[in-house]
């Protein structure tokens, strides 16, 4: 469904703390090859902890990418959500005064609220391009969706996460009467 607008990614549903061994770490990155990736799940990725549990610098290095998968693994605790999900990296840009990744809030296939990603040191955000977008958005079939996108560095917009809301912050500039609204309808 969005296989073409977000980064290319390989998954395995796992229990919290059920650890996967190199050989089958390996097996799941080798889609993604060449090239560096991200370990998230399927909710969560750590960001925060973006050298020890998140980055692979080189998915092709079974030793790095058991560690760092480990190590995602064991900060997630018994809150790892579905699986391990691996992702090709994609370069995003980073501009210095908007943010550049930006959460999209669906209502019936079309997009109502614009927000920046709740993460963002900036109160406003680029108006993303979703005319690509929103067939995938439309497909999924669901009333209420969210998606984060993000402007990669040679301009085209990536879906970096989709979901249903129940788990999406509001950045602290936006308007939560404005979120109500779209909710409650008119």
């Amino acid at each position: 469904m969005f296989v073409d607008i977000t980064p290319a990614s390989a998954w395995r549903p796992t229990k919290p703390g059920e650890t996967l061994t190199a050989v089958d770490l390996a097996a799941l990155a080798e889609p993604l090859l060449p090239g560096s990736g991200i370990v998230k799940d399927y909710v969560k990725s750590r960001k925060h902890e973006w050298e020890q549990a998140c980055f692979i610098p080189d998915l092709a290095d079974i030793e790095g990418l058991t560690r760092v998968v480990q190590r995602f693994v064991e900060l997630q605790e018994e809150f790892l959500a579905g699986g391990i999900v691996l992702r090709a990296f994609e370069t995003f840009s980073k501009l210095e005064s908007v943010a550049a990744e930006v959460r999209v809030w669906w209502l019936d296939g079309e997009p109502r609220l614009l927000t920046p990603h709740p993460d963002s040191p900036f109160g406003r955000g680029l108006v993303p391009d979703l005319d690509h977008i929103r067939p995938a958005v439309r497909r999924l079939g669901c009333r209420f969706v969210t998606t984060d996108v993000a402007l990669r560095s040679d301009g085209v917009w990536r879906v970096v996460e989709v979901g249903d809301g129940q788990v999406s912050d509001l950045h602290q500039s936006s308007s939560r009467g404005e979120l109500a609204a779209l909710l409650v309808g008119p």
